[in-house]
């Protein structure tokens, strides 16, 4: 897991994140939104099991979409992430499938630091550098 939050941006929280795959960037993208918002996301138990399927017009809005679903399903159903399985990135299409494991939010339990309320475009950002993956994002919170 490769990810760093960064302090640039005031009122929001952003984080670069660096993988050898695209597969793994997106893992850890997800990763770190759910660090942003529990402090204790490794406690996140798999007891639920969601297939994602996303499409977009290309690779940074492929992230961009991604990012959104795990915020929207946090929003609407309040179920948090924190792994992530099956990872399929088509690069030529600009789609991606997973399943996503995780449970509802307990506030008992889960140590919430602050709530995403979206990815922004702000600085947002994927690209490939050398060998490794890299993205930048920010979030609103």
């Amino acid at each position: 897991m490769s990810f760093k939050f960064v302090d640039m941006v005031a009122a929001d929280v952003a984080f670069d994140v660096t993988a050898s795959s695209l597969e793994g960037l997106f893992k850890d993208a997800a990763i770190a939104l759910a660090a942003t918002q529990i402090k204790n996301f490794k406690s996140i138990n798999p007891k639920v099991k969601k297939k994602i399927r996303i499409k977009a017009d290309n690779i940074e809005q492929l992230l961009f979409k991604f990012l959104e679903e795990l915020v929207f399903l946090k929003d609407k159903d309040m179920l948090i992430f924190n792994k992530f399985t099956k990872m399929k990135i088509d690069k030529k299409n600009n789609s991606l499938s997973c399943y996503a494991y995780g449970e509802k939010l307990d506030t008992r339990r889960h140590h919430t630091l602050v709530d995403v309320k979206a990815v922004t475009m702000h600085l947002f950002e994927v690209k490939k550098q050398g060998k490794n993956w890299k993205a930048r994002v920010v979030l609103d919170v």
